[in-house]
C-alpha cells in the first residue's frame, strides 16, 4: 500500500481549520491551485455521499472526468473522499484534523493512491502532489491569516496519525 502525505502545523485552532474546508471558499481556493481544472458540480457540504465531479487535465490536452464521493464525516476531526471514477487507479483522500493546543493545530492530507502503470508513474507523480498540496497548505494558511510549517509531504509505507 503506498501513501501520499502532507502535513502540516497551523497557528490556528482545529475549528477553524475544519470550517475552512466546509465553506465554499476552501473548496474554490484549493481547487483553483490546480492549472487547467473544470469544475462540472462542486459538492454542496462535506456530508457523507456529496459528490464533486471535475474536468481534470491527465497529459496534454488531454482531460478525465473525475468522480469523488465524500464516504465519512467527522466535524472537526475528519472527511473523506473516494474517487468513484476518474483517472486513478484507486484514490481515496483522508483529511485529518488534529488539536496540540488552543491556538495549534495540524492538517494530514493523507492519500491512498495508485495510478495506471503505478511502479514507474509514481515517481514523476510525486513532484506534482508534493508541490500541489504544499500550496494548498500555503494558501490555506494565508486565507486563515495564520501562520503554518511544512512537516513532512511525500510516500509513505504507513500513515501518520
Amino acid at each position: 500500500m503506498t501513501y501520499f502525505i502532507c502535513q502540516s502545523e497551523f497557528q490556528k485552532d482545529k475549528e477553524s481549520l475544519f470550517a475552512f474546508h466546509e465553506e465554499p471558499r476552501g473548496f474554490e481556493a484549493l481547487v483553483a491551485l490546480s492549472a487547467g481544472i473544470e469544475v462540472i458540480q462542486k459538492p454542496k457540504s462535506l456530508a457523507v455521499g456529496e459528490t464533486a465531479i471535475l474536468r481534470v487535465p491527465i497529459f496534454l490536452n488531454l482531460k478525465s472526468t473525475w468522480i469523488a464521493k465524500h464516504i465519512l464525516y467527522e466535524k472537526n476531526k475528519l472527511f473523506v473522499d473516494k474517487q468513484i471514477s476518474g483517472p486513478f487507479s484507486y484514490f481515496e483522500h483522508h483529511h485529518k484534523f488534529k488539536e496540540i493546543s488552543d491556538h495549534t493545530s495540524i492538517l494530514t492530507d493523507q492519500i491512498e493512491i495508485r495510478f495506471p502503470f503505478w511502479p514507474v508513474s509514481k515517481w514523476f507523480i510525486l513532484p506534482i502532489l508534493k508541490k500541489q498540496f504544499s500550496e494548498r497548505h500555503k494558501i490555506t494558511a494565508k486565507l486563515l491569516n495564520c501562520q503554518s510549517k511544512l512537516m513532512f509531504c511525500g510516500y509513505s509505507v504507513s500513515v501518520i496519525d
